[in-house]
């Protein structure tokens, strides 16, 4: 671990993690995060590989820290039909980049979700709107904010995107929160500002400020940059960057082959990166490769590691124990990992009830997509 930190210190080295397999992955850049701290963006094969590993990160990081950098769209750009909680996901993910200061930040992302450009950071600065209490203004203004916005008026919100008006109250729903706002006026001024529960309409907390953050993929096509561009200098963890960069270009191509005119053409380049845009703006980034194979990026530092992946024992309790006391035979620690107590003493007595009773392990209260052996 302290070689792979200090080789991925220097500002654009590339180093390639030779043998590392299954929750390890995790494990290993979980401490490296914390180490370093900054922002750190790992690229998966697909939407589910992203899902397992924001996963783990959150058992192993704090999960405030850690974002999902999902696709706008159900499937990708190439197949239309936009996702409304992808959308979310996305602006959320953007809105902490945006605000980090200090500390660490891990983001979880996939080809389809990289393919699609995001608006310039400044952009997203400045078309945000933060209220606190005390503030001077009128609720008309704030209602045109929201309609210029492209915030749906409803009359019940219950998505984000959407605000409703009743009397001197307006509730809102920002494109980065999981619960809605309610901003109470009196005359001219923001009299109160409360979250609250869109089932029951209850107050949950009442925060000092606010920020109302529209939906960043309704922008122009004008000053889109790729998700490197707009993070700048991070470190970046790619499981197959090959394959991830042939399939951004992959879904441009389709993109591409669906225009109407040059226009059209034009338009949709702007909408979506490229191997090239990306390799450009990722030059002074620092990157783990799980496979040597980008051909721009060859790593120039190897680090070999002796992880293997977990056996598997298919509820065949015989051979678990056998396999955890030969292991520890030869020195090994066995971990299980379960959020269920309940779940460990049943294991135990299994050993127990079974004859295995010299069979040792440690039971830890967490959980990892992938077992291995290290």
């Amino acid at each position: 671990a302290n070689e792979l930190r200090k080789s991925l210190e220097k500002r654009g080295s590339t180093v390639h993690l030779e043998q590392m397999v299954g929750g390890a992955y995790s494990l290993y850049a979980a401490t490296i995060i914390e180490q370093l701290g900054g922002i750190h963006i790992f690229l998966a094969d697909d939407r589910d590989s992203a899902a397992y590993l924001v996963n783990d990160l959150y058992e192993l990081l704090d999960e405030e820290h850690v974002e999902f950098f999902s696709s706008g769209y159900k499937r990708s750009a190439a197949y239309g039909a936009e996702d409304a909680q992808g959308v979310v996901r996305r602006t959320s993910a953007l809105n902490a980049i945006s605000n980090f200061k200090n500390g660490y930040l891990a983001i979880c992302t996939y080809p389809e979700a990289l393919a699609e450009s995001v608006a310039e950071r400044v952009e997203l600065v400045e078309l945000s709107l933060k209220l606190k209490v005390g503030d001077k203004l009128e609720q008309s203004s704030l209602v045109n904010w929201l309609m210029e916005h492209g915030f749906e008026r409803v009359d019940f919100v219950y998505e984000p995107g959407q605000y409703s008006v009743r009397g001197g109250i307006v509730d809102v729903f920002s494109y980065v929160e999981s619960k809605p706002y309610r901003i109470d006026f009196f005359g001219d001024e923001v009299d109160s500002l409360r979250r609250f529960d869109i089932s029951s309409q209850l107050s949950s907390e009442r925060p000092d400020e606010v920020e109302i953050v529209p939906n960043m993929m309704r922008k122009g096509d004008d000053e889109r940059v790729s998700l490197a561009r707009f993070v700048g200098r991070a470190t970046w963890w790619m499981s197959d960057g090959d394959y991830a960069l042939r399939k951004v270009m992959d879904v441009r191509r389709r993109c591409l082959e669906q225009a109407s005119d040059e226009e059209d053409a034009r338009a949709i380049a702007a909408r979506l990166t490229s191997r090239p845009r990306l390799i450009e703006d990722l030059k002074l980034c620092s990157i783990a490769l799980l496979k040597n194979n980008i051909r721009e990026r060859q790593a120039e530092h190897t680090i070999t590691f002796d992880t293997t992946p977990q056996p598997k024992f298919n509820r065949n309790f015989e051979l678990l124990a056998d396999d955890i006391r030969w292991n520890t035979q030869r020195g090994y620690t066995t971990y299980i990992l379960s959020h269920n107590k309940a779940q460990i003493e049943r294991l135990d007595n299994i050993f127990h009830q079974t004859g295995h009773r010299d069979v040792v392990f440690k039971a830890a209260d967490m959980v990892l997509h992938e077992g291995f052996v290290d």
